[in-house]
């Protein structure tokens, strides 16, 4: 862990009742350098991810997200109560939040907002790859009813003609059978996890349905062209939180010091284990795509040798089984990879940009905020 740097710390601004003010932030560098004024701008982790449909979900999830909407009514709130405090106090000067792209002065609760952001974007996005792997096994489920129908066919004429026993028709029957019922699980399950991404985005279960009918890159191709620098935006809030116990006079510098380096400790740790769980899982996943290569090919050579009368059906029956196995196996460490990436975006920080520092409040609050105390 870099060693942090420590500046001279200086502040101007204290007295009492001024919690809510925006501090300017001390002169308190954060044990990483890369995050201390780390860049908000440029495209967002989804954006960048390959799955344009990702995009638009994450994207119009967070414009429909009513825990950030409601974040949103109180700063707003906020913002006029510390604007009236400052009117009345005759210090509109000292108290006016300057929230603009670069300036210093930010209130440890917008950063709070934009971490909430962060989380969202996050939770949406583990929510589609949930739905993408559901749908994934469904396709797997209905592709597997016709090779063990046509199984079943040829077990039928080989027993009629007096070339296998009744075990054949028997065997290739129950799997005919359990095909069917694990299509129709996979298609609960399916509906299941669209219902879950519908009620993270807050969009309609239609335009649910139209966003998971278009093709998806997920979950193989999900990944960033480049690694940008971390900004965990809980580090940037303990610093502003940090800052405003100082100018109140409610902690002392090294005290100040400490949380933010504790802070800035638990982040690094936070980061290092989600970057340890993609390379597990990298690694996972390269296994079960080696291991479905090898069930698939097998699985083809046990047909192949059945329909030419040199397997028995029961070598067909567990290669058949196998092969099935490992593509639900190679699905589902593929999706793992994908939400361990994405956990690790989001433990970075790189889900939130410099405008959820400055969150517009929505012209209609909705209703779930009416109970906010």
């Amino acid at each position: 862990m870099m060693r942090a740097r420590i500046p001279v710390l200086a502040f101007a601004l204290a007295c009492g009742g001024c919690a809510a003010a925006p501090v300017v932030p001390p002169d308190l560098s954060v044990t990483n350098p890369a995050v201390e004024d780390a860049p908000q701008e440029g495209a967002t982790w989804w954006a960048r991810a390959g799955d344009p449909v990702l995009a638009r979900l994450v994207r119009e999830g967070l414009a429909h997200d009513t825990a950030l909407a409601c974040d949103a009514i109180s700063l707003a709130e906020a913002d006029k109560r510390d604007a009236a405090r400052a009117k009345r106090l005759s210090m509109r000067r000292l108290f006016a939040p300057k929230r603009a792209a670069g300036e210093a002065t930010i209130a440890p609760v917008h950063y709070a907002h934009a971490a909430l952001a962060n989380r969202r974007a996050g939770a949406i996005a583990e929510a589609y790859i949930a739905a993408r792997l559901a749908q994934a096994r469904l396709a797997m489920r209905r592709e597997a009813v016709a090779p063990w129908q046509d199984n079943a066919e040829i077990a039928r004429f080989r027993r009629e003609a007096g070339l296998v026993s009744a075990i054949d028709g028997s065997l290739a029957g129950v799997m005919v059978d359990l095909d069917a019922d694990a299509v129709t699980a996979a298609e609960t399950a399916f509906a299941q996890a669209s219902a879950r991404l519908a009620t993270e985005t807050g969009l309609g279960d239609d335009t649910i349905a139209a966003a998971l009918a278009e093709p998806p890159t997920l979950p193989a191709s999900l990944a960033l062209p480049d690694a940008p620098a971390p900004r965990p935006v809980g580090v940037l809030a303990r610093r502003q939180e940090q800052a405003a116990a100082l100018a109140r006079q409610g902690t002392t510098e090294d005290a100040a010091r400490a949380a933010l380096a504790s802070a800035t400790a638990m982040s690094a740790q936070d980061i290092d284990s989600a970057t340890r769980a993609v390379e597990a899982a990298r690694a996972l996943a390269d296994t079960a795509t080696r291991t479905l290569a090898q069930a698939e090919r097998a699985a083809r050579d046990a047909r192949a040798g059945y329909r030419a009368g040199t397997e028995l059906f029961a070598t067909l029956y567990v290669a058949e089984a196998a092969a099935e196995a490992a593509r639900e196996a190679a699905a589902q460490a593929q999706a793992g990879l994908a939400r361990a990436q994405v956990q690790a975006w989001t433990a970075q920080g790189l889900g939130w940009r410099a405008e959820d520092l400055t969150p517009k409040a929505p012209e209609i609050a909705p209703a779930t905020c009416s109970g906010r105390p």
